[in-house]
Parts: C-alpha cells; sequence; structure tokens
C-alpha cells in the first residue's frame, strides 16, 4: 500500500488568482470613478447673475393654522404658494407638538406632489 505525500507548504496559487481578479475589478471600478465627469469648457457671458435658492418657512400652529415666511395663510393659498416654489428651493416646516399629525403629512404629500425633495422638519433639540 502506498503512502500519501505529505505536503511541505501551502498552495498559494489559487490566492494569487483570486487576488488578481480583485486587482482587475478594483481598477475597472476606479476607472469609471475617475472618469465619471463631462469634461467641457463652457462659453464666456458678460453679465452674470446669481440665482439663490429660496428658503420657506411654513408653519403649523395648535389652532390648525398655517403661516408661510411668518404670514398667516389658508389651505387653500397654501396650495397656491407651494405652486411657486421651485425644486431648488429648501422648505422647512415647523409643527406645534399639539397640532394634528394630519395637518403636518398634509403639508409634506403637497409638497412632494409638487416634486419638492429640499424639505426640512424643525424640532427641538
Amino acid at each position: 500500500m502506498k503512502s500519501l505525500k505529505r505536503v511541505e507548504g501551502i498552495n498559494v496559487v489559487p490566492l494569487i488568482d483570486v487576488m488578481l481578479v480583485l486587482l482587475a475589478i478594483v481598477l475597472t471600478i476606479s476607472s469609471f470613478i475617475a472618469l465619471g465627469k463631462l469634461e467641457i469648457t463652457l462659453p464666456n457671458a458678460s453679465s452674470q447673475v446669481k440665482i439663490e435658492p429660496k428658503r420657506f418657512d411654513i408653519v403649523i400652529n395648535s389652532k390648525k393654522e398655517f403661516f408661510v415666511n411668518n404670514e398667516p395663510i389658508t389651505k387653500e393659498e397654501l396650495h397656491k404658494k407651494i405652486a411657486t416654489i421651485t425644486k431648488e428651493d429648501m422648505v422647512a416646516i415647523s409643527a406645534d407638538k399639539l397640532a394634528p399629525y394630519e395637518e403636518f403629512i398634509f403639508v409634506v404629500d403637497l409638497l412632494k406632489s409638487k416634486g419638492i425633495e429640499k424639505i426640512g422638519m424643525v424640532v427641538q433639540k
């Protein structure tokens, strides 16, 4: 009966194969990340106007009253006011802790239906 050969060392060939595959994946992904931007040269203009995004503060008090930038507003007027908000504008919602949750969800739903994603909820720390 023949005895089995005794293994004198660890076979590192499979380890090298795995490392080469991982290296190829990393190099491929890193080239996509590095080249992810489009290189363009913008034309020059004689006049410049920087458009700043506006900030809207919507407040709901405990009496179900709405305020936009500290001005009282009705629910119907709120629809019209939110229609003037662009997607770049920021909206901060402050609701009294005794205000009905339904009113808060009404405002958030109205903002989301207009495609406004920059919504912040104001809380006390």
